[in-house]
């Protein structure tokens, strides 16, 4: 598939999830998270934050309180409409949300105290990419905080996990094992303080909660099911309890900073295992209206 085929593809897809998205409740684990990702980021009110594959903007808002101003950006329109639906009824005045690709992030370099990405690197096809971007967009002393799954490090674990959930969601490529994820944020120059695993535990309903195709669900649960019957934890400790299907992700937490200096060599971490209708623009963000609708 053309690099503009799968962002037209990937688009459509979320924009169908969207509405889902919206809806879904979270779990206690998932509220959780998004206090440790306020947390490592080191929210202050003065700052400026910048939430990439920002999807409805659950991390836009769980952050706004904290800060002094959040933009949200995302490839999907539709995903950002529900965004901006959100911010009117709540009330939400220092957040907005602009359309704009992760590997071309509307921003000059500098200009955001902290950077966060919550559930987009398996999403990007060289991820590489993308967090050069994210990097280079930081203010130097500012942080930097990816949380997404992860695979298993061990090859053959990690590519069937990995093949279960592209048959899950097609616009996922890969997850990468935490080892990787650490060594892809230090590539960058940023030094990497601190990586952290949390389990997420599921049933197979609940994981696939937003995803809107009965006959993608109803096979994937028979594949599943007699992986789990076989003792084939794929990476996902699958198991089946009193006829329920259930998985187990790895969520990695890895934040990182750019020096003073700038972006600097690699340090070992730390740790446990289309818009409205109007533009935005943000001088002091330099957000430009050429490469993004915003609201």
């Amino acid at each position: 598939m053309r690099f503009d085929d799968r962002e037209e593809f990937v688009q459509e897809e979320f924009d169908r999830q969207a509405e889902r998205w919206v809806r879904r409740a979270l779990s206690a684990n998932e509220i959780t998270l998004l206090e440790r990702i306020a947390q490592a980021a080191e929210i202050s009110e003065n700052d400026r934050v910048l939430d990439v594959a920002c999807g409805t903007g659950l991390v836009s808002f769980a952050l706004a309180p904290r800060a002094a101003e959040v933009v949200g950006v995302d490839i999907s329109g539709g995903m950002l409409a529900k965004a901006r639906q959100l911010r009117h009824q709540r009330g939400v005045r220092n957040v907005h949300f602009a359309l704009a690709e992760a590997e071309h992030l509307p921003a000059p370099a500098e200009s955001f105290d902290a950077v966060v990405c919550r559930l987009g690197i398996h999403h990007f096809v060289q991820p590489d990419v993308q967090v050069r971007e994210m990097a280079r967009v930081l203010k130097k002393e500012g942080r930097l905080v990816i949380v997404d799954t992860i695979s298993s490090e061990d090859q053959q674990q990690a590519e069937l996990h990995n093949a279960l959930e592209r048959l899950r969601d097609p616009t996922h490529v890969r997850m990468l094992s935490l080892s990787e994820l650490t060594d892809l944020v230090a590539r960058t120059g940023l030094r990497v303080l601190e990586a952290q695993v949390h389990p997420q535990e599921r049933d197979y309903d609940q994981w696939m909660d937003v995803i809107n195709e009965p006959i993608r669900i109803e096979n994937l649960k028979v594949v599943m099911a007699a992986l789990a019957r076989a003792g084939a934890g794929a990476g996902l400790r699958l198991r089946l309890e009193d006829g329920r299907l259930w998985v187990t992700h790895s969520m990695a937490l890895v934040k990182a900073v750019k020096s003073a200096q700038g972006q600097t060599e690699r340090s070992a971490p730390t740790g446990g295992t289309k818009g409205e209708g109007h533009s935005y623009l943000s001088a002091s963000m330099g957000l430009t209206l050429a490469a993004c609708h915003a609201g």
